[in-house]
């Protein structure tokens, strides 16, 4: 009749001492999804200022100067 309360007893003990590993799936998950965003977002606001420098180009090439003499 004892040995049910003590057998409880000792597996709570047991697990309270368990210490975690840091081998529980879901911080990785949780970690891989917030690299992934970051990555994406890096990438998007990459795009978007190659886009904008490139606009700023010229459309035309500008005409040549005229040649003037040499000093």
């Amino acid at each position: 009749m004892l040995h049910l309360p003590h057998a409880m007893t000792a597996r709570w003990r047991a697990l309270k001492q368990a210490k975690d590993r840091g081998d529980s799936p879901v911080p990785t998950v949780i970690m891989w999804i917030g690299i992934a965003v970051v990555a994406v977002g890096l990438i998007v606001w990459v795009g978007t200022y190659v886009t904008g420098y490139a606009n700023k180009a010229p459309k035309e090439a500008p005409s040549p100067a005229a040649p003037t003499a040499a000093p």
